[in-house]
This record gives structure tokens, C-alpha cells and sequence, in this order.
């Protein structure tokens, strides 16, 4: 389980909640990545700030507890995410 606080992100968007079934797993790490990207074109809202920081935030603790399945690196610099 992860140990960034969920419970305001998850009580605004309760489908959330898979990350935690994901944890720790390379399906959680492409999730994550999904949901911050754009690939509605155009039709995606978007996280409210303080959503997306939790997202980011879970991206980065997953990447630190399970670096095997960190695959930033297969990306241009440009679209790293910075730590």
C-alpha cells in the first residue's frame, strides 16, 4: 500500500481506488502514467491540482519502492518527470 494520504483523492474519484489493488506491480506504474496523460483527445478533464500532485506523488513513491518497473528512462529527457 502506498504511503502518500489517498483518502481526498479517492473520496473525489472512488474508481481510484485500483491503485491500491495495483500496488507494487507494472500495471500500477502504467496506470499511474495514464492518468496523468492525455488520451482523450482533448475530451479529458483533467485532476484538480491537488489531485494530479497526489497522483504525481504516488508515481514517484512507486518508482522509489519498486525501481525494476520504472520505465522513465525509456523516454526522452524532456518528458522526465523530475524527483
Amino acid at each position: 500500500m502506498p504511503k502518500v494520504d489517498t483518502s481526498r483523492l479517492y473520496a473525489a474519484h472512488p474508481h481510484l481506488k485500483r491503485i491500491d489493488e495495483l500496488w507494487g506491480k507494472p500495471e500500477c506504474r502504467a496506470y499511474l502514467t495514464q492518468l496523468m496523460s492525455e488520451t482523450r483527445d482533448g475530451a479529458r478533464a483533467g485532476f484538480a491540482p491537488d489531485h494530479a500532485s497526489t497522483l504525481l506523488r504516488l508515481l514517484m513513491e512507486h518508482d522509489r519502492s519498486f525501481p525494476a518497473y520504472d520505465d522513465s528512462f525509456k523516454l526522452p529527457i524532456w518528458q522526465r518527470s523530475l524527483d
